[in-house]
């Protein structure tokens, strides 16, 4: 017995002409083995499916055509049919619904009366055993009571008393640890009834879940009626729908060879990383994937109106206390502590309390991923690249070749195309922190593609180095690549030179003179520019005086090989273009001036 509960109607594409109301016959048709999937587009939390049908019609008329086996996750407002036009073939309706059949269960009853009537016998035989265990517990009680009367008994104690004490202490000890044996046997029988009977009871769940869910099974068709206006045609249907649960992430491969930092150039392998937790299988599929985000909406947020009236504080009673409190807090963070309601002190317990932040940084393992491209040789190889159709607001990539995807939850690769960026590549060196130079390329993206945020395996000469990731990158502009460090550029960082000393007559101050520097060597055949950053202390207070002697950032260095700037971090930056084969000095020194009374110390924010 079959009831349709949900019913969608879909307007049919076209216009049709008046059409006799008279229908021929039904075809059902099964989703999956009778429309061949023709091409799939992946967004971020979605796909479109495109479907197509082919049927030979052998008699005019209308007809009703019931599509079956639809996934759960089919977005049943979505649904789009193409295809019939003219007079020979012409969609009428569409409609979709959801039928609910129910069957004969395939749990046996019979199997579940038993599994009742043991649970049954064992909830009695615990019963039982809880019974004889409270006894017992009687039986003790009794005999330490009477034990306890004879200990709390006055008077003198002759012979008789005596031997009278000792055979009662043997039948003490001879019936207490026979009851603590029957106690300890009974307890262990009511635990493994105990085990037993959940283990029925999980068994009688699962047959009464299992029975209601065999006796109400789910069904969703959608229903087409057309009208064949001629005889012994062949008619073409594209069925198309959005489907949930599945979704693409880009992924990376910079690859960077020593002989291309010299040539600004920069290999980039833009792969697409499809997940289809669907309940329906690609196979074979010409695939696209939009960089469009349908979950955003098409239109933009609407902004209310903010108002601003007086404070109001609640002296209703403790309950509201935390209300009122965060109103405070939300009223300092909006910059209207003016009125003088929102002490300070709420602010400063706003500002010390910590703020974390996590920004997780994905790999993909090769074992977890269902390579669609082979192997990288080391031959040229030819790689399809994607076609990218560009529209008004987002652009999608047609995969040039057919793949499978499953509905197994599984990272699925594919290959979007191999990108050769300009890049300028210049070193970091933090002397302070690290005796190493970073190599790093600014990269242009100058390809047809956008890049989307994701993450990156960076190689250098087919070596590893490390995982990065980068954001959302437009067509022109430019992203950071690491690449790890060169050992060809060396660095030395000499230590420091502190001079302290007691200046002023009446007023003392303290005062000291900072020097130190760094050396860069620069052992590669070709020239490298290379930016060096070095700290320089900022006061907080006004007696703490700092002062910037080398380099002297008002006066142009007189060596041209490089440029010194302070930048927002108040850190000295050098910008060193260093010749092949060569080295570079950047000295360091500043003083610091304090009251004599006072003693500093250093923080780094």
């Amino acid at each position: 017995m079959a009831e349709a509960t949900t019913t969608t109607d879909v307007a049919p594409t076209v216009n049709t002409p008046a059409i006799p109301n008279t229908k021929l016959s039904t075809h059902r048709f099964n989703i999956d083995q009778q429309c061949p999937i023709q091409a799939v587009t992946v967004y971020n939390d979605r796909a479109e499916v495109t479907r197509l049908l082919r049927h030979h019609f052998d008699v005019e008329g209308t007809y009703d055509l019931i599509f079956e086996g639809f996934s759960p996750f089919v977005d049943q407002t979505s649904l789009h049919v193409s295809g019939g036009t003219g007079k020979a073939c012409t969609i009428l309706e569409v409609s979709y619904q959801t039928c609910y059949e129910n069957t004969k269960p395939e749990t046996d009853l019979s199997s579940l009366e038993k599994l009742q009537s043991e649970f049954n016998q064992i909830e009695s035989n615990i019963g039982v055993h809880q019974r004889e265990v409270a006894r017992l517990t009687k039986q003790r009680a009794w005999i330490e009571g009477r034990a306890s009367k004879l200990m709390n008994q006055d008077g003198q104690i002759n012979v008789n008393d005596l031997d009278a004490m000792q055979q009662f202490m043997d039948f003490y000890r001879k019936n207490l640890s026979n009851l603590d044996d029957e106690t300890t046997k009974e307890e262990i029988e009511m635990k493994r009834l105990t085990q037993e009977r959940d283990g029925l009871q999980t068994k009688i769940n699962e047959h009464g879940a299992q029975g209601q869910l065999n006796r109400r099974k789910e069904r969703r068709e959608v229903t087409i009626t057309v009208h064949i206006g001629a005889q012994n045609i062949d008619v073409n249907l594209e069925i198309s729908y959005l489907i949930s649960n599945c979704s693409w992430s880009a992924s990376y491969d910079v690859r960077v060879s020593s002989t291309d930092v010299s040539k600004q150039r920069t290999q980039l392998t833009y792969y697409g990383i499809i997940i289809n937790k669907s309940q329906e299988n690609w196979p074979n599929t010409q695939l696209s994937l939009s960089t469009a985000t349908p979950s955003l909406g098409g239109a933009p947020p609407k902004l209310n109106t903010l108002k601003v009236t007086y404070y109001q504080p609640h002296y209703n009673n403790y309950q509201n206390y935390s209300h009122s409190y965060d109103q405070k807090l939300c009223l300092a963070d909006a910059g209207l502590s003016e009125c003088g309601l929102v002490e300070s002190s709420a602010r400063k317990s706003r500002k010390s309390k910590p703020f974390a932040s996590f920004r997780g940084r994905s790999s993909l393992n090769s074992k977890n991923i269902l390579e669609e491209d082979e192997d990288e040789t080391s031959n040229t190889v030819n790689v399809l690249s994607t076609t990218t159709e560009a529209s008004m607001s987002s652009s999608s990539f047609a995969i040039p070749r057919r793949s499978t995807i499953d509905a197994d939850g599984k990272p699925h690769k594919v290959t979007i195309g191999v990108l050769d960026l300009t890049s300028t590549f210049m070193y970091t060196v933090i002397p302070k922190l690290s005796l190493h130079a970073y190599l790093k390329a600014t990269t242009t993206n100058t390809s047809d593609k956008q890049l989307l945020a994701g993450p990156i395996s960076v190689f250098m000469d087919n070596n590893f180095v490390t995982h990065s990731s980068i954001n959302n990158v437009c067509l022109g502009d430019t992203f950071d690549l690491p690449l790890g460090t060169d050992a060809s550029i060396k660095v030395e960082y000499k230590p420091v030179k502190t001079i302290a000393e007691t200046q002023g007559v009446i007023t003392k101050t303290h005062y000291e003179n900072i020097r130190r520097e760094t050396r860069l060597s620069n052992t590669k055949l070709t020239d490298v520019t290379v930016y060096v950053y070095d700290q320089v202390p900022i006061s907080s207070y006004e007696k703490i005086k700092v002062k910037l002697v080398v380099p002297d950032l008002r006066t142009k260095q007189v060596n041209s090989s490089y440029s010194v700037t302070m930048n927002d971090e108040n850190n000295v930056e050098w910008k060193c273009l260093i010749k092949a084969k060569s080295e570079c000095r950047l000295p360091l020194e500043y003083t610091l001036e304090w009251p004599k009374d006072k003693r500093i110390e250093f923080t780094e924010e």
